[in-house]
């Protein structure tokens, strides 16, 4: 399987999306040896890859798998919320 894409919408002018994607960085270091593949989405750059997923307020996280689910769409979010929902995805070292 490898390891998830994750997609992470935001703004530059969001104050909680620069909070959220330190956290994101510093997890996928810590935990994954920094072995998740990040695509940082700046919604208004691509917008049309934001309509695609839905997004309606950033931050979002979307986690891709076969069904690509939305797992985070909270500003209240925590690192050890991240933490734990990254540390919840399956992967294998085989990709």
């Amino acid at each position: 399987m490898g390891y998830p894409l994750i997609y992470f919408f935001s703004s530059p002018y969001c104050a909680p999306c620069k909070t959220v994607g330190k956290m994101l960085e510093e997890i996928n270091i810590s935990l994954f040896g920094n072995k998740l593949k990040i695509k940082k989405v700046d919604i208004a750059q691509e917008f049309e890859l934001a309509q695609k997923f839905k997004i309606l307020s950033v931050p979002t996280i979307i986690i891709g798998d076969q069904r690509l689910s939305v797992i985070i769409d909270k500003n209240e979010l925590t690192d050890a919320i991240l933490q734990g929902f990254l540390s919840s995805v399956s992967y294998s070292e085989d990709e």
